[in-house]
């Protein structure tokens, strides 16, 4: 009797359950056809990133225009109290959208131009540098040790045909290629911003809107710690893109003005390159410096030297006193970890991926603290970090007492 009424129970528990295990069943049955398919589902991906990419730049921009828009709100709150908070909303938002559209035409109407001028100009020198070599081959390349240089005019002269046809079919594609990948990312970037004024305006609905997600789905024990860690994530997330933001311009506007009074050629040009590289944490420097080494390697070579000289006294600058005071413990990770957050976001997403792998391994590091510290609270022992207590080593001889 007694087994029957257990059975009885167990077939009530699964037939009370049946959606959830239907559910279950047909994602695990979709996830194994997705891997089986990978090929196929990659390339769906793709076009689904591509189709929602304005989607993607408006939530993007929202994200981070909105802390600019709660500045003006708390200013305009602390001016006029509890009066008017959708005049004051509209005008916060309007204030900073004219400053993020007045820095865009900054650099579209003064920084641009100058970058195309810099380009013509790089362009001239490289002309010049390839009609010197044209012209005097045998000087040339005498500079270069261990090489034979009758054998390489003649090698140059049987295949400077075929160099040149080469060279011109692929010119053409690439230019085209280049304009309207450049179109897209101008229609991508507008109707992002578009979207973003939307996502802005209607930010407090989308908030508690999520925040009646996270209360339905999860169990109410749980609901507001789960609330509070996902509002933590995000200020490490949005703290870490807004401040390299700020220190990467900094950093650009440091990088201009020193090239300026040292007389670097091309400083509009390689300070843009700077501040923008300079949001990759660590590597960004480096990468930064390697055009403008380049470039002034094909100049003179002692300004690719000082220029590499200021890049590692910038960087210092920027590790020791602007990024600290900046950023402050924001992510709290060490060199590593940001290594690695650098390395897989590259590898799978790109230059973006770069930019956002350090935030998100900062939001798992947390969460993954986090989920520790419950294991400890769980099983009654104290967390040896927030006691400062160093790991027992053989050196001590604390493992063999114990």
């Amino acid at each position: 009797m007694k087994e029957e009424k257990r059975y009885v129970k167990r077939l009530k528990m699964i037939t009370s359950n049946i959606w959830y295990i239907v559910a279950i069943v047909a994602l695990c049955t979709a996830a194994i056809m997705l891997i089986v398919n990978w090929s196929a589902t990659t390339q769906a991906l793709g076009k689904a990133f591509r189709v929602l990419m304005p989607f993607i730049l408006g939530f993007l921009f929202a994200y981070l225009i909105n802390p600019l828009v709660r500045l003006f709100e708390k200013l305009f709150n602390h001016i006029a109290k509890d009066k008017g908070l959708s005049v004051k909303k509209v005008f916060a938002m309007l204030i900073s959208y004219l400053i993020v559209l007045g820095a865009i035409t900054v650099i579209i109407v003064f920084i641009a131009p100058q970058i195309v001028t810099s380009v013509n100009q790089l362009g001239q020198t490289v002309q010049k540098g390839y009609d010197y070599v044209r012209l005097h081959p045998t000087s040339f390349l005498d500079w270069i040790p261990f090489v034979n240089t009758a054998d390489v005019m003649e090698k140059l002269k049987d295949n400077i045909n075929g160099i040149a046809i080469n060279m011109g079919s692929k010119v053409f594609p690439y230019l085209y290629s280049t304009f309207t990948s450049t179109f897209v990312i101008a229609y991508d970037i507008f109707f992002g911003l578009v979207i973003s004024i939307y996502l802005t305006w209607e930010k407090d609905a989308l908030v508690r809107g999520f925040h009646r997600l996270v209360q339905a789905f999860v169990p109410k024990k749980y609901a507001e710690k789960t609330w509070e860690k996902l509002l933590k994530c995000n200020h490490i997330f949005n703290g870490f893109l807004v401040g390299k933001a700020i220190d990467s311009l900094i950093i650009g506007l440091i990088t201009f003005v020193a090239m300026v009074i040292l007389d670097f050629p091309y400083p509009v040009l390689l300070s843009v390159i700077v501040c923008i590289t300079n949001m990759i944490p660590y590597f960004g420097p480096i990468i930064g410096a390697i055009p403008g080494c380049a470039i002034y390697l094909f100049i003179d070579p002692m300004l690719a030297v000082w220029f590499a000289l200021l890049i590692l006294a910038v960087q210092q600058f920027d590790g020791w006193i602007l990024g600290p005071w900046i950023l402050g413990d924001q992510t709290g990770i060490k060199p590593l970890t940001v290594i690695l957050g650098i390395t897989v976001g590259g590898a799978y997403f790109g230059v973006m991926g770069m930019f956002l792998g350090v935030p998100t391994v900062a939001v798992l590091q947390y969460l993954g603290g986090e989920f520790v510290k419950n294991r400890f609270k769980k099983k009654n022992m104290k967390d040896p970090l927030e006691n400062d207590e160093k790991p027992p080593t053989p050196i001590d001889g604390s493992l063999e007492e114990n």
